[in-house]
């Protein structure tokens, strides 16, 4: 079995010359919407994204609040037409004028900060997969997607539809040793998966509702590459 391969192939021989790698020759997938959300970085960082999210947001509704009051007041306290009414509402349209181009600016830094947000994570992934894969051999590394048991027999087929991979043996992927790393690597911020028996389990902690991909508690298969004695165990 290919995952047996895979391990048995960075043990070596105790006190022998370091092994050369195997030539990059071996193909192997993971389901980048586990590794995803199961993120411990990611998760802390979206819990910090939409708190400040939510803060921008209710500082842009408090000032056109006031800006709608001010108006108010100016058509109350003035008779329109007159010369302090035109005044107070010149006031207050170049406020208004302001305040949109301030939304516009919040909107395109919150765009920005989400798209980092994602990118890092992203990209921390793409290391992890990198580390784990290049003294093994693996030459390239595809994305696949699980069976999503919330979805029905037909929508799961539509995904299906849109993958790359058409089928993979269950002892090539590999997404169950990556969550481990990643648990490792940030083991700072709180966990969300974990694994159990080579299967990745997230944790009641996760909350499927914030942003980011949203990933059911579903078992990946059959034992990933290398998760015997590989030595990368998850947090328990």
């Amino acid at each position: 079995m290919l995952g047996t391969a895979f391990a048995q192939g960075t043990q070596g021989t105790q006190g022998a010359a370091p092994a050369a790698p195997p030539p990059a020759t071996r193909p192997a997938v993971v389901d980048m919407m586990v590794l995803l959300k199961a993120h411990p970085k990611l998760n802390a960082d979206r819990k910090e994204f939409v708190a400040y999210h939510q803060m921008v947001r209710t500082q842009l509704m408090n000032t056109e609040k006031n800006l709608l009051e001010e108006a108010k007041v100016a058509n109350e306290s003035y008779r329109i037409g007159t010369q302090e009414h035109t005044q107070a509402m010149e006031v207050i349209e170049k406020k208004r004028v302001e305040f949109i181009a301030s939304q516009q600016k919040a909107q395109r830094e919150l765009a920005m900060r989400d798209m980092r947000i994602a990118y890092d994570a992203f990209k921390s992934i793409r290391e992890e997969i990198q580390n784990f894969s290049a003294p093994r051999g693996i030459a390239v590394v595809l994305d696949v997607r699980g069976v999503n048991p919330d979805l029905t027999e037909l929508e799961n087929a539509q995904e299906e539809f849109s993958q790359t991979v058409i089928w993979n043996a269950p002892g090539v992927n590999m997404t169950a040793p990556i969550v481990q790393l990643l648990n490792q690597k940030f083991s700072q911020f709180p966990l969300t998966a974990n694994v159990v028996n080579g299967q990745v389990v997230f944790l009641e902690t996760n909350d499927a509702t914030s942003p980011g991909p949203a990933v059911p508690n579903r078992p990946l298969g059959q034992q990933p590459i290398a998760t015997q004695n590989q030595g990368a165990t998850g947090r328990n």
